[in-house]
């Protein structure tokens, strides 16, 4: 009999065991729809304070006393997610403060816009939708975004990525350490010894010390180059990474220079009184010399630096050439005449002299 009571309350055991397993639990609701359903309340998890070792910050050699606490909450009230660790009494879990429909996770972080995220150590999203991730950031423009190292994103629709790097006015980027200085529009590139900074409205500005290269093919062979501390560009000229090389007549060249149409001109739409320029137009050029042996040079809307440099150094060839040549015929002639000169001065002196002669 005792024997069959524990197998009878074993049974009875295990099936409440198998019914509380599959049961719905609601709190604030007697119709619960999930394992754990909350209504009309927060959901809270939090743990006991930690040794000051977990903060992230954490040095030995520093007088570290804060202890830590983690913990997770569901402000239902706002649609908002709160997760992460922070120092004891540092934590925005019951900030007033706290965003419609915003999320932070990681290491005191707060998220006080509208629809605001931020992750991390200690960023801060303050603008509606804006977004901040990495280490102190500040995200306060609504609509932006910032990553990196205490970079700072403040105006609208603004983007700060990289390390103190400041986007400071509407729809501006910046990228490296520099700053849009209140620019509006514009976009910073790089990292400097010294912060690179927008002058202008829409303006690009950046920055590499090391200089830049732009390639335009697979194998990175072919494109400009602008070295440290230069200040033009250096095309790629190499002649081991030339080929189908074929001679210029420098004298076809000068006549059809000769025969174009260089004039002063401005772009349409822009002042003629400020913004004119000098040269030729891309229709002759490329009429004149976009074609070779091998094929075209060029197209008849653009001219490439790089040949209009060649061009003008074939000329500048052809003309030291032709100098050259009038020099040779002009010492020749000179030669001429002065032998001429010279048997012309003998002969008077002869003359002179018999005249002298039969004088006496």
């Amino acid at each position: 009999m005792k024997n069959a009571g524990r197998m009878i309350l074993s049974v009875i055991a295990l099936s409440l065991v198998s019914y509380v397993s599959e049961a719905q639990v609601g709190i604030g609701t007697t119709s619960p729809q999930a394992k754990l359903h909350v209504h009309d309340g927060a959901v809270m998890s939090t743990t006991k304070n930690y040794d000051p070792v977990f903060d992230p910050f954490y040095d030995p050699q520093l007088p570290f006393t804060d202890s830590i606490q983690f913990g997770l909450k569901w402000i239902y009230d706002k649609g908002a997610l709160r997760a992460g660790g922070f120092r004891e009494g540092k934590s925005d879990f019951d900030s007033p403060n706290i965003g419609l429909y915003s999320f932070a996770s990681g290491y005191e972080n707060s998220a006080t816009g509208r629809a605001a995220a931020a992750i991390g150590l200690q960023n801060a999203a303050s603008g509606s939708g804006s977004f901040a991730i990495g280490f102190g950031g500040k995200a306060s423009g609504d609509y932006s975004f910032t990553h990196g190292y205490q970079s700072q994103a403040t105006g609208l629709n603004s983007i700060a990525l990289g390390s103190g790097a400041i986007a400071n006015a509407g729809n501006s980027v910046v990228i490296g350490n520099g700053s849009t200085n209140g620019k509006t529009g514009s976009f910073v590139l790089g990292y400097g010894t010294t912060t690179v900074k927008s002058n202008l409205n829409f303006e690009m500005a950046m920055a590499f010390t090391g200089g830049y290269r732009l390639y335009t093919d697979n194998m990175s062979t072919i494109g400009v180059l602008l070295p440290a501390n230069g200040n033009a560009w250096q095309v790629t000229s190499d002649v081991n990474k030339k080929e189908n090389f074929a001679p210029v007549n420098g004298e076809d060249v000068l006549q059809k220079i000769g025969k174009m149409n260089l004039t002063s001109w401005n772009y349409k739409g822009q002042d003629p009184k400020t913004l004119r320029h000098y040269g030729p137009m891309a229709q002759d050029f490329y009429k004149a010399f976009g074609q070779d042996s091998y094929g075209t040079i060029g197209t008849d809307t653009t001219i490439n630096q790089a040949d209009f440099d060649g061009i003008n150094l074939i000329a500048i060839q052809a003309l030291v050439k032709k100098m050259e040549q009038m020099n040779s015929d002009l010492l020749a002639e000179i030669a001429t005449i002065k032998t001429q000169l010279a048997e012309a001065q003998s002969a008077l002196r002869r003359k002179n002299k018999r005249e002298l002669i039969s004088k006496k």
